[in-house]
């Protein structure tokens, strides 16, 4: 496992599974202290703070690790969708 300046990893076969997997769960980590640190949250106030605080994790660098695994692709979705059921509640 790799390490390159921008904090991307990557292993020997050219795969980013455990970089996508790293920020998703800093991503699931950022949803679980804006649910506990904001209770009352309007849908804009929400989508600026998932967007500053969550989707960051998930952008970060992905012109350098483009998901084009099916699997990961769905993972990627599996957080999008976490995100816009929070903003329905």
């Amino acid at each position: 496992m790799i390490q390159l300046d921008l904090d991307v990893w990557i292993d020997e076969k050219l795969s980013f599974r455990e970089h996508i997997q790293d920020n998703i769960n800093k991503a699931y980590m950022m949803f679980g202290i804006i649910m506990q640190t904001f209770k009352h949250l309007t849908i804009a106030i929400f989508i600026l703070i998932y967007k500053t605080m969550a989707r960051f994790h998930i952008d970060y660098c992905c012109s350098v690790w483009a998901p084009y695994k099916k699997g990961d692709i769905e993972t990627l979705k599996k957080v999008q969708k976490r995100g816009k059921r929070f903003c329905q509640h």
